[in-house]
C-alpha cells in the first residue's frame, strides 16, 4: 500500500513539474527546432507534435534578446514590483490587526462578519470587477498603480488565513500580558506578531505569487500597456516569439522560485499553525 501512495505522488509530481520542465527546454531551442517541436500547436495547421527533452542545437539567443534588447520587459519587471511589494505589504499590515480582532476578542456579528470575509475570499474576480472598477474610477486611479495596489491591500485571503493561525495562540498568554497592562496595540506587536511570525511569513509569500502572476486586475483596470506588469509580457504566442516567450517565461519564474525557498521554513510553519485548528 505504501509503495502506491508513493508511485501515486512520483506520478503528481512529474505531472506538476513537466511544463517547467518543457519550458527550460524550449527556451534553449531555436526557431527551427521549436517549429519542428510545437509548429502544429503555434500555427493550427495538423502537423504532428514531438517532444525533445533535450534541445538538439542548444542555444542562449532567446535569452540574449529577452535581456539585452527588450526594454519593455524591464520596464515590465519593474512595474512588478512596484504593483506587488506595496500591495503585500499593505496586505499584511490591514490583515494582522483585523486577524487579531477576529481571533482574540468577542463582539456582536463576530460570526457574521467571519462568515462575510469568507464569502468575499471565494468570489471569483470577475463578480467584483465592475464593483471595483466603478470605486477606482470614482478616485480617479483607474490607470495608475493604485488601481492594482489599493484592491489588493484589502484582500480577504490574509484576513481568513491570520486569524486562524491568531487563534492558534494560548489564551493564557494574552491574558497575562493584560492583567501586565497591555493594550492591544502592544499585544499585537510584542505578542501576537512574533508568535505568528511563520503564518504571517506565508501569507506574504503566498501572496506576493499571486500578485505578481495576476492578469485580469491588470488587464481590465490598466489601460496603458507602459503600466502593464510581467504576467503580460506576451499577451499572444506565435513561432516568430515562441522563443521568448519561454525565455521570460524561465526568468520571471526564477524570483519566485527564490521566494518560495526564502521563505520554506516559514509556509510550513504557518501551515502547521493554520491546520491545528480550523
Amino acid at each position: 500500500m505504501k509503495k502506491m501512495v508513493h508511485l501515486g505522488l512520483l506520478f503528481l509530481v512529474l505531472v506538476i513539474f513537466a511544463p517547467v520542465c518543457i519550458t527550460v527546454i524550449h527556451s534553449f531551442m531555436g526557431t527551427g527546432e521549436l517549429e519542428l517541436n510545437i509548429g502544429g500547436i503555434l500555427t493550427g495547421s495538423a502537423k504532428p507534435v514531438a517532444i525533445s527533452f533535450l534541445p538538439s542545437y542548444p542555444t542562449l539567443k532567446n535569452y540574449k534578446d529577452l535581456l539585452l534588447y527588450s526594454e519593455a520587459f524591464y520596464r515590465m519587471f519593474w512595474n512588478c514590483l512596484i504593483q506587488s511589494v506595496p500591495t503585500v505589504i499593505g496586505q499584511i499590515i490591514v490583515a494582522a490587526p483585523a486577524a487579531f480582532v477576529m481571533a482574540k476578542y468577542s463582539f456582536h456579528g463576530k460570526r457574521v462578519l467571519f462568515w462575510i470575509y469568507l464569502v468575499a475570499m471565494l468570489m471569483p474576480f470577475q463578480v467584483l470587477m465592475v464593483s471595483e472598477y466603478l470605486v477606482l474610477m470614482k478616485l480617479s486611479i483607474i490607470n495608475t498603480h493604485l488601481a492594482i495596489i489599493l484592491p489588493g491591500i484589502f484582500g480577504t485571503y490574509p484576513v481568513f488565513i491570520l486569524t486562524k493561525v491568531f487563534m492558534n495562540i494560548p489564551d493564557e498568554v494574552i491574558e497575562a500580558a493584560r492583567i501586565d497592562g497591555a493594550g492591544s496595540f502592544t499585544l499585537l506587536s510584542k505578542i501576537v506578531v512574533p508568535i505568528g511570525k511563520g503564518g504571517i511569513v506565508a501569507v506574504a509569500v503566498l501572496d506576493f505569487l499571486e500578485c505578481i502572476n495576476s492578469i485580469e486586475a491588470p488587464l481590465v483596470f490598466l489601460k496603458d500597456k507602459v503600466l502593464h506588469p510581467l504576467s503580460l509580457f506576451f499577451p499572444e504566442v506565435s513561432l516568430y516569439n515562441a522563443g521568448a516567450v519561454f525565455a521570460a517565461s524561465v526568468v520571471i519564474m526564477i524570483p519566485a522560485v527564490l521566494i518560495f525557498l526564502l521563505g520554506d521554513e516559514y509556509l510550513e510553519t504557518g501551515f502547521q499553525a493554520f491546520q491545528v485548528k480550523a
